[in-house]
């Protein structure tokens, strides 16, 4: 109840009285889109008899209870509350929607319960000025997936802030991932934690050892990016496959799907996983190796199960159309992504992956020895983690 926490992309609500619903725990908020140059975040129940007013998504210019039709303007502000004359200790004036903090980085929204907080920009962090060349908000989502886990929203988190379980965990990819050349930073102060994994592609996995083939992990990235119906290259006929290849290949393909100029990106910017984490559960991507975005969240009040929200952002087509934003799909706990073929290529059976392990990295924090009641994070590996920990930890005075 006192971070900033990131609750939608602004494309979700192009539209004056678009409104989308943001739920953690057991609070649940409106975000809306109030103005043309303004967005709100309401607390999303009503002041007659708490009934949710917006489940999931809405539009129009009022948002009106479905129990006995009091309606409010988009700002918050009354609009119509039928039976007022039984409330003789109520003022209208009085009833406008109780808002909470709202502000926007990069198209992403993001809210704050605490009335008392910084602003946002301090939570921030880092990401300011790391994503400042980005362009985060000229970018639309492609794909959109929300799935329920079993496991507390921390654990599952937490199988995304390392590189080093690549091997075991997603065999398929070692060939072309340096899973363990994982470059790990983490940056904080008093306002903000902010870390970033940089894990590289086009280069095999050191665990591979005299296994590993520098040519084949290019010709594997290659294939990794290359939609399908695109011809691959003859990788016979080419003599110096390396990473440049890969990188230049990676920018071909981007500027056929989207008309987009990607000479001035650096061959990392094109091919390598870099992910940013802002706490308390918000992970943007940055370049076009991998251009995803995660939220982690508890799901209810349950501390055993959770919501992980994933996107796949692409730039805007040359045109500079935004195209609409990909409908969001819901997948329950025993869906897999790839039984939905949900869109996300071959992070499909990633995902299904790292969600296999998480139920049971909760079931074993759960039923080990009370002799060996820690769980033990490497130094450098999890350092991201230990991270985490530590400020959860300083914050809730645990």
């Amino acid at each position: 109840k006192k971070c900033w926490q990131v609750a939608a992309r602004e494309e979700e609500i192009p539209e004056v009285g678009d409104r989308v619903e943001y739920s953690v725990g057991t609070m649940s908020f409106i975000i809306v889109r109030s103005g043309p140059e303004s967005i709100k975040a309401l607390w999303n129940s009503c002041l007659h008899r708490g009934t949710k007013l917006c489940k999931d998504f809405g539009a129009g210019d009022r948002i009106t209870c479905p129990f006995h039709a009091w309606s409010w303007n988009v700002d918050g502000t009354p609009r119509n509350l039928p039976g007022l004359w039984d409330f003789p200790e109520l003022d209208a004036g009085k009833l406008s929607l109780p808002e909470v903090r709202c502000a926007t980085w990069g198209g992403n929204v993001f809210i704050n319960p605490d009335p008392d907080c910084g602003p946002l920009e301090e939570a921030l962090g880092v990401l300011v000025d790391h994503f400042k060349d980005y362009d985060f908000a000229n970018r639309w989502t492609a794909v959109h997936v929300r799935k329920k886990v079993r496991g507390n929203w921390k654990a599952t988190m937490e199988a995304f802030l390392e590189g080093w379980h690549l091997s075991t965990a997603h065999p398929q990819a070692q060939a072309w991932n340096g899973d363990s050349s994982s470059q790990y930073d983490v940056w904080e102060n008093e306002a903000s934690q902010v870390s970033r994994s940089i894990t590289p592609s086009a280069v095999p996995s050191p665990e591979l050892g005299p296994d590993a083939d520098p040519r084949r992990a290019v010709i594997e990235t290659i294939k990794a990016v290359t939609p399908p119906g695109v011809e691959l290259p003859d990788f016979d006929r080419i003599e110096k496959l390396d990473r440049a290849f890969a990188a230049q290949w990676r920018r071909q393909i981007l500027q056929a799907m989207t008309g987009s100029d990607c000479s001035g990106h650096s061959d990392t910017h094109m091919l390598d996983a870099v992910q940013y984490y802002m706490f308390p559960n918000f992970c943007p991507w940055l370049g076009e190796g991998a251009p995803l975005w995660y939220q982690f969240m508890p799901l209810g009040d349950d501390p055993n199960l959770s919501v992980m929200d994933v996107r796949f952002l692409l730039p805007l087509p040359a045109t500079g159309e935004r195209p609409p934003a990909a409908e969001r799909i819901d997948l329950d706990f025993d869906e897999s992504y790839e039984s939905r073929n949900a869109g996300f290529g071959l992070f499909d059976l990633v995902f299904d992956q790292d969600q296999g392990n998480v139920p049971l990295v909760q079931e074993g924090c759960q039923t080990g020895s009370p002799d060996t009641p820690l769980v033990h994070f490497g130094t450098y590996q999890e350092s991201r983690l230990h991270a985490l920990h530590a400020r959860l930890t300083r914050l809730c005075g645990a």
